[in-house]
């Protein structure tokens, strides 16, 4: 199981000393060698901070802390076993913290159907830190005790029979396998995902919800700045759009930069998407420019103000196949209820 460290602040402030005392302390402990009173670098504490000298605390070494202060008899209310239980609680939370951070790095096919939140199966095998073959067993052996159902716990959605878990049934996968497993840290960890994935999930969600919104706010700003004129025929138009210049599928963490929108009719972006192949493609700044070069040559500043973003925006690579992140699928997907 991992050492799990402590700030110096968190430290002092469960001790009921300032940062001050703390530091004073160490800097005893470390002006006499081989005295009873020694902290041990790499068993008691890390150095967090070179230059500063900055540390974190094992348990251990709060122990030692602790006993100083009660040797020196300064007035603490905290015991050994008060200690003990803090630090199991700080282990706690980094998991809980984990387990959080691996849902969110595993959760890109989420989507919302039948009024549920659904994960596919590999990405559930992925939160959960186990094997596929594993999973699958345990998927049918929960199923056969009736805690699994179909529509409700699993489902299929695509045509290739990918296999979806709602949050409902990832609870129940997870109770069922910290019954089956023996070690107690993964026993926790199983426990963790089981509470943890419905808020986490929500927050996501959230999380999607306020980038859409930034999105949309960056839009309104592009068209003031714009002067809800389009910016390749220099004229008024009866609908205008607001366009990516480099695409919010393939390039979903520009989709709010405002530097990476431009104002254009609507005939002018259908025109470009159809000059590009269709709207899927991974369209760029580059062809952007390429397409103002052969379809309006005339208007050269807007050449050149295409340059300018372009040197704004700096070198950008697209979010490959596969790695799409969850929070850079598209709200639609998560607020449908097919």
């Amino acid at each position: 199981m991992a050492v799990v460290y402590v700030s110096s602040n968190k430290l002092a402030d469960f001790l009921g000393i300032s940062v001050n005392e703390l530091k004073e302390i160490e800097e005893y402990f470390d002006r006499i060698p081989d005295d009873q009173w020694e902290l041990k670098e790499g068993r008691d504490y890390r150095i967090v901070n070179k230059r500063s000298g900055l540390r974190e605390y094992t348990q251990s070494g709060a122990h030692a802390i602790l006993s100083f202060l009660r040797f020196q008899e300064e007035q603490s209310h905290k015991s050994s076993g008060d200690i003990k239980i803090w630090f199991n609680q700080e282990r706690r939370k980094k998991q809980k913290a984990l387990v959080d951070h691996k849902i969110l790095q595993n959760s890109s096919s989420l989507i919302k159907r039948q009024d549920q939140f659904w994960l596919s199966l590999r990405d559930v095998v992925k939160i959960l830190g186990t094997r596929d073959d594993f999973f699958r067993k345990l998927v049918e052996i929960t199923r056969k005790q009736g805690k699994l159902i179909r529509d409700i716990h699993y489902t299929f959605f695509n045509n290739d029979n990918t296999a979806y878990i709602s949050l409902s049934g990832i609870y129940e996968l997870a109770n069922a396998m910290g019954q089956i497993i023996k070690q107690n840290h993964r026993k926790e960890w199983c426990q963790d995902v089981g509470e943890r994935i419905t808020p986490q999930i929500n927050a996501i969600v959230k999380e999607i919800q306020g980038r859409q919104k930034q999105i949309e706010k960056a839009k309104d700003m592009a068209k003031k700045r714009d002067r809800n004129i389009c910016k390749v025929t220099q004229r008024a138009a009866s609908s205008l759009a607001v366009h990516h210049l480099y695409s919010e599928a393939h390039y979903p963490h520009l989709a709010a930069n405002l530097s990476n929108l431009i104002t254009i009719a609507d005939e002018i972006h259908n025109h470009f998407h159809q000059w590009m192949g269709g709207f899927n493609q991974a369209c760029t700044i580059d062809h952007f420019i390429q397409y103002v070069l052969e379809c309006h040559p005339e208007n050269t500043s807007l050449i050149l103000w295409l340059n300018q973003q372009k040197e704004t925006l700096g070198q950008q690579l697209p979010v490959g196949a596969g790695k799409e992140h969850v929070l850079f699928i598209p709200l639609k997907r998560v607020m449908e209820n097919n």
